[in-house]
């Protein structure tokens, strides 16, 4: 997420959003952690996750080998990782929707560490 906000200028005119199923007490934190300048909203019943086929994984999917290199990276540029509330089973997904609301691509990787780089992104936007 740290990517793209350092490269918001190249996604134009696109809106950007980040969906968490954070307890909205916690919200105010969990977006000064991640750093992000685009809205965070929180869907507590994961009603959206559902809807998008996203499913938790398991324990050898989320703390895959990948995952723990993308760990230590963050931790050794200088991240602080903290301890978490959440469901860390539950994986995420990265979506980019059309402006007429219908979805033009959704990525929903295995494990936290096979997102879609900035890259994808901008190359699933309808302008590219």
């Amino acid at each position: 997420m740290l990517a793209v906000s350092e490269r918001l200028e190249e996604f134009g005119d696109a809106e950007i959003a980040v969906v968490t199923f954070t307890d909205p007490e916690r919200l105010g934190s969990y977006v000064e952690h991640l750093g992000v300048r685009f809205p965070v909203v929180t869907d507590v019943d994961r009603e959206l996750y559902r809807a998008l086929g996203v499913e938790r994984g398991t324990r050898r999917q989320v703390w895959s080998l990948g995952t723990l290199k993308m760990y230590a990276q963050l931790v050794r540029s200088g991240r602080k990782l903290r301890r978490t509330h959440e469901d860390i089973l539950q994986l995420g997904a990265d979506v980019v929707v059309g402006a007429d609301g219908t979805i033009i691509k959704l990525f929903r990787p295995a494990s936290p560490d096979a997102r879609p780089d900035v890259d994808e992104l901008l190359a699933a936007l309808p302008s590219a």
